[in-house]
């Protein structure tokens, strides 16, 4: 869309111009120093839109997992190639280059060791360090056979019968209430309270009838007060009868769904039980096949010969070299790791960014600092056609607005045309990277501005 608009406002300043040349006046030439506009309706002319990037930039990521404990830069600080940005704790990853690099000092040692030949002092040393690592073997051996038992003893088979059997006692103990309905209790003293209602107005009604008539005798008026009496007791007494039966039926609700939670907990621990029970095999399998493990590093170590009485064959100098550089690929790899725990400037350029936070754990792969050579711009068109691509080549010059600036014009030039094209839209679009010239004021210029660029083809 702004490709057309800006075709359309290009067309009417054409057409402007053309009325003001009809009409006799002056049109005032161009300064030296600025760039002409190129009218976008000559066929020669092609205009694509595009945006600014920098010429270099790069999203650098952690290489590690860690905790971020220094920072030593901020956004727009302008860094060098190599300078380091953020530094992840690596304490115990310079423990670690420490013991290995003792460790290849050793493997060295060992090594001059075998071709100098051992001295007597050397051999009851090995013969001493064998009776040593004899005595933990051992120690491991039992340790394991302990664990072992230990974990046989604990079979979850007990507790599998268990939940088992929790689970039934509360069903059965939920189907006991669920027969004991309260429900009929409730109709029955519904019904009573209706019958104690219908003799209580009854009653009502013949003790005022005996009111009215004072020529009866007056035992038979207390008869029917004695009467009336009776039968508002009655009738609050199935009062109470119903609130009762309606308290049980709501307490019967209420222990079913104490019942019913009681059930889903017990079968969840069943479920729990038996997973364990399936796990405890395969533990089993591999606690036995770490005890036999134990038991044949106990014999290695009991048959070993100590091979410092012995001259150095061929072999034996060639394991040691392998040990050595075993230690030393292992020191060399720490070293590189070391490295990783930091993220350092792969050239120079000014911070964008900074996305973490001392104290910030981080995962590898995540995006730390963003960096871009901001003094160094280009601009990538985003829907240049097939139709229009043929007609640009690599050292052409363009001039370039920018949306943000629209009273400004960039000169620039082409120097790289892609080389497969790719679906905008439903068009078939081809990025060309356009270079801005030295000498001109960018300083207002920002990464990821919309731009129009016009290249006039010959």
């Amino acid at each position: 869309m702004k490709k057309g608009w800006l075709i359309l406002a290009v067309f009417l300043s054409v057409l402007s111009l053309a009325g003001c040349n009809q009409s006799g006046a002056a049109v005032g030439t161009a300064a030296a120093d600025q760039i002409p506009v190129v009218n976008s309706q000559d066929s020669n002319t092609i205009i694509a839109e595009g945006a600014i990037t920098p010429a270099r930039s790069s999203y650098l990521s952690f290489e590690m997992p860690g905790d971020v404990v220094n920072i030593l830069v901020e956004t727009g600080d302008r860094v060098e190639a190599g300078d380091l940005l953020i530094q992840l704790d690596s304490r115990e990853l310079a423990l670690s280059l420490q013991s290995a690099e003792q460790d290849l000092v050793a493997q060295k040692a060992a090594l001059q060791q075998l071709l100098n030949g051992a001295s007597d002092k050397v051999i009851a040393r090995a013969d001493k360090s064998n009776r040593d690592q004899i005595a933990q073997a051992e120690v491991a051996l039992l340790a394991k056979q302990l664990q072992l038992e230990k974990t046989r003893a604990e079979d979850p088979s007990i507790g599998v019968t268990a939940a088992q059997a929790r689970v039934e006692q509360l069903e059965f103990q939920l189907a006991q209430t669920r027969a004991q309905d309260p429900a009929p209790a409730v109709t029955i003293a519904q019904v009573g309270l209706e019958r104690a209602r219908i003799a209580l107005a009854d009653t009502q009604d013949e003790y005022n009838k005996s009111i009215d008539r004072p020529w009866e005798d007056q035992e038979i008026r207390d008869a029917w007060a004695d009467r009336l009496e009776q039968v508002q007791l009655d009738y609050r007494l199935a009062q109470a009868q119903l609130e009762n039966a309606l308290d049980n039926q709501q307490a019967h609700g209420v222990g079913l769904s104490v019942m019913a939670a009681q059930i889903k907990e017990a079968r969840t621990q069943l479920a729990q039980a038996l997973i364990s029970q399936q796990t405890f095999s395969s533990t089993l399998d591999i606690l036995a096949a770490d005890v036999e493990a134990a038991r044949l590093q106990l014999g290695a170590l009991e048959t070993w010969d100590n091979p410092y009485r012995d001259e150095p064959s061929a072999e034996e100098i060639s394991q040691l070299e392998v040990m050595v550089q075993k230690a030393e690929i292992g020191v060399e790899t720490l070293k590189l790791t070391m490295e990783d725990a930091q993220v350092v400037a792969p050239f120079d350029g000014v911070v964008v960014d900074v996305q973490v936070e001392v104290g910030d754990q981080v995962n590898h792969g995540q995006v730390a600092v963003v960096m871009a050579t901001l003094g160094e711009l280009e601009i990538l068109t985003t829907d240049l056609t097939e139709l229009d691509v043929v007609k640009v080549a690599v050292g052409q010059p363009v001039i370039v607005t920018v949306d943000a600036l629209p009273d400004d014009e960039f000169a620039g030039t082409v120097t790289e045309i892609a080389l497969q094209g790719q679906d905008y839209r439903g068009d078939v679009v081809y990025q060309v990277t356009v270079v801005l010239d030295e000498g001109q004021a960018i300083e207002a210029l920002r990464w990821g501005m919309t731009t129009m660029i016009e290249i006039e083809t010959k």
